[in-house]
């Protein structure tokens, strides 16, 4: 049995292989005919850090929808010559497991796959209770279980091969919180400011396979200066505070320096993805001191401006998106203009 099951995923792999990528595995889906990739990581992961990982290369934590998928993840994961010595030892082993992309949000809620499709074939273990949220397969005999989430397993990836890709970008946020003082009336105009940058990567993110930094210009006590910035994934994005540190009362980056600043900036980790920074400004133009802002630089490829408040103008900058409400319908603007602006892949 096993033998012959190998023998049908070897001749799928010959159909598919093509339109993989080359170090990624294929498997099809012989009823409706939608291909399958699926790829592998090296080092285990909890089930939030698996998800964010698979995410991050712009897939999904595994999806599998039938028996052939399903034996294709436990003979690979058992059988591949591509894993180093370690991850091979760990599938040989009698407890050997890895997560796939099932989970609930709570005991009574359904599980539901990490691509958003609902449960229809299952293959969970009789002999064991179904009583947590996020399922691993093992590698032992194929069957699937429940763990909290915070066991560090081996993770594998999918993605279907007639998905629409999105872009992955790494994109720097410089939002202006510098032009207007430090009045009460300024730290709320400089808060909607802010609540609008956070709207259009929430924007960004659904669109794109989202990392980035969300800088003001100003002193920042998470961030020792303006040359080394952090890709954080949406979801620590997302949770960079307002920064009452940075505005006004304590600038160490004024407008007329950040040109010379973005052109020794770089991303720490060094990024792959396409780079793009966009500029929120709130400031007259002769705040910039007769500098501007360039419309590429090392580390950002695609800049794009977006005006608030006051502001009429960016120097260098053409065509900026204006905000003038700072409305759903501006910040899908600003989306827009952005994948308009990136690079073919």
């Amino acid at each position: 049995m096993v033998t012959s099951m190998f023998l049908l995923i070897s001749a799928l792999i010959l159909m598919v292989n093509a339109q993989c990528r080359f170090e990624d595995s294929p498997i099809g889906d012989l009823i409706f005919f939608i291909f399958r990739c699926y790829s592998f990581s090296k080092t285990p992961k909890t089930y939030t850090d698996a998800s964010n990982y698979c995410h991050s290369i712009n897939q999904n934590l595994a999806v599998v929808h039938n028996s052939q998928q399903n034996n294709f993840l436990f003979l690979k994961v058992f059988n591949s010559p591509r894993f180093p010595d370690n991850v091979r030892a760990r599938s040989e082993s009698s407890n050997g497991k890895f997560w796939i992309g099932l989970s609930r949000s709570s005991i009574n809620s359904p599980f539901v796959w990490d691509d958003g499709t609902s449960l229809g074939w299952t293959n969970f273990d009789q002999n064991l209770p179904k009583d947590s949220l996020f399922v691993f397969e093992s590698t032992v005999n194929g069957k699937w279980a429940t763990l909290d989430g915070t066991q560090v397993l081996d993770t594998v990836c999918s993605y279907q091969l007639n998905s629409t890709t999105k872009p992955s970008v790494t994109c720097l946020f410089m939002v202006d919180m510098q032009s207007s003082g430090i009045t009460q009336t300024a730290i709320s105009t400089y808060q909607a400011y802010y609540i609008f940058a956070q709207t259009v990567a929430g924007k960004l993110n659904d669109q794109s396979n989202f990392s980035g930094y969300l800088d003001n210009f100003g002193y920042s006590g998470g961030l020792a200066d303006h040359q080394e910035y952090p890709a954080d994934l949406y979801t620590d994005f997302s949770n960079i505070a307002f920064p009452i540190d940075g505005i006004d009362d304590d600038i160490d980056l004024d407008l007329k320096d950040v040109d010379a600043s973005l052109n020794t900036a770089q991303w720490t980790p060094h990024v792959d993805d396409q780079t793009c920074m966009i500029f929120f400004s709130a400031a007259p133009e002769a705040m910039y001191g007769g500098s501007s802002i360039q419309h590429t630089y090392d580390s950002f490829t695609t800049v794009i401006g977006v005006l608030f408040g006051a502001a009429t103008s960016i120097p260098g900058l053409t065509d900026p998106i204006v905000a003038s409400t700072l409305s759903d319908a501006d910040a899908e603007a600003v989306v827009q203009k952005l994948l308009e602006s990136l690079p073919s892949l």
